[in-house]
């Protein structure tokens, strides 16, 4: 018997049994019965398949994919303790150990593969060559300090597609579940984006830095990613390259000039998204985005605080109470949170409040707890 003679409920599981995306194109490309069968396998196949192909087609392998799942690996985490547990596990293993999780509980469609590939070339190669220019070794500087730009940027994309829920708390209705916890984001940026000065200001020992970082040092990886992170921030990451190319937009036009910083905030933190804004066009295609942040902003948010006698610093500070006693986080200092404010504890252990963050600090470099009894 030939294959294209079994029933299509077998082939239709053929993609299951593959290496690759390679193997994939293969086998649909031998005939129209696979083709037919094949071309468009079941979703939660791809992301195994496509793992595999990470370092041909994926690059930077596994940034790429990651940050093309975090969104679903976040929105299935935060539905229970057991799944943050498992998460808060990934990430401490570092950006090896989470693409695995992704791997086991994401989807993707070979339409959502194409997309990946558009997005890198029309997005992400565009800005990495922006960024390296002002930040990376295209400036020829001997103190560059953005030593990858193209994964400094994907680290970009996955903080704001992975802790969403938090940064959504800006501009959006409180959601179903709680954010995902400060321990869990402050660990992310400790081990997926390692850094032997993080290591050192948040007092690790030798015993506690993980294997996969001392590893980095014959496989001639960047070890100080939160410093390459900080160095784009100063140049390029930062509110005005955001500003330069929506100050014209009827969104950024309709927040009021109080709120705009919160604006601008809200859209740098967007994941994929984010980046996306900076290219020709980019405003335009997610103009529904711009606008749901802008209503929020200035329409239901401000204008009725305004009508009650309160400025925007007095509203900013009352709603940044009531959500902080929403999410019940004992670490989050600010219910309006962002990439930059986060840094500046994991790689300087600089604490933003009066209290002694020694406690968090053991919390990042100890395993996580299993949360029982629930």
């Amino acid at each position: 018997m030939s294959l294209v003679a079994l029933p299509a409920e077998l082939l239709l599981d053929l993609p299951d049994f593959l290496h690759s995306l390679e193997d994939l194109c293969s086998v649909f490309s031998t005939c129209r019965t696979l083709f037919r069968t094949c071309a468009n396998p079941n979703p939660k196949f791809i992301p195994r398949l496509a793992a595999n192909s990470g370092r041909v087609f994926f690059r930077p392998h596994p940034h790429l994919l990651i940050a093309a799942t975090a969104r679903q690996v976040a929105d299935w985490a935060v539905q229970d303790d057991e799944r943050r547990f498992a998460l808060e596990t990934a990430i401490q293993g570092g950006v090896d150990k989470l693409l695995e999780l992704a791997i086991n509980v994401s989807e993707l469609t070979m339409d959502d593969i194409r997309q990946l590939y558009t997005y890198k070339c029309d997005v992400l190669n565009p800005v990495n060559r922006r960024l390296d220019l002002v930040a990376g070794p295209a400036t020829l500087s001997p103190m560059t300090a953005c030593n990858d730009p193209e994964t400094t940027l994907l680290s970009w994309v996955i903080y704001g597609e992975l802790f969403h829920h938090s940064l959504e708390l800006a501009y959006l209705p409180l959601p179903h579940y709680k954010p995902l916890s400060s321990v869990i984001r402050y660990k992310w940026f400790v081990y997926c984006m390692p850094d032997r000065n993080s290591f050192k200001y948040l007092e690790f020992v030798s015993n506690e830095i993980p294997q996969f970082f001392k590893n980095y040092v014959q496989e001639d990886d960047d070890r100080v990613q939160q410093l390459s992170m900080s160095e784009a921030q100063d140049q390029f990451l930062n509110p005005s390259s955001w500003r330069d190319v929506l100050h014209s937009t009827p969104s950024f036009q309709a927040v009021h000039a109080d709120a705009q910083e919160v604006f601008l905030s809200c859209v740098m933190h967007m994941g994929m998204k984010s980046l996306e804004m900076l290219v020709v066009g980019g405003p335009e295609k997610l103009k529904d985005d711009l606008d749901r942040i802008a209503n929020r902003l200035c329409g239901e948010v401000f204008q009725n605080e305004k009508r009650d006698g309160q400025d925007w610093d007095e509203y900013v500070h009352s709603n940044d109470e009531r959500l902080l006693k929403f999410v019940g986080d004992r670490w989050l200092h600010t219910a309006y949170t962002s990439l930059g404010s986060d840094l500046q504890f994991t790689l300087w252990s600089s604490w933003p409040r009066e209290d002694d963050a020694t406690p968090l600090m053991e919390a990042i470099r100890s395993s996580p707890l299993k949360i029982t009894g629930q």
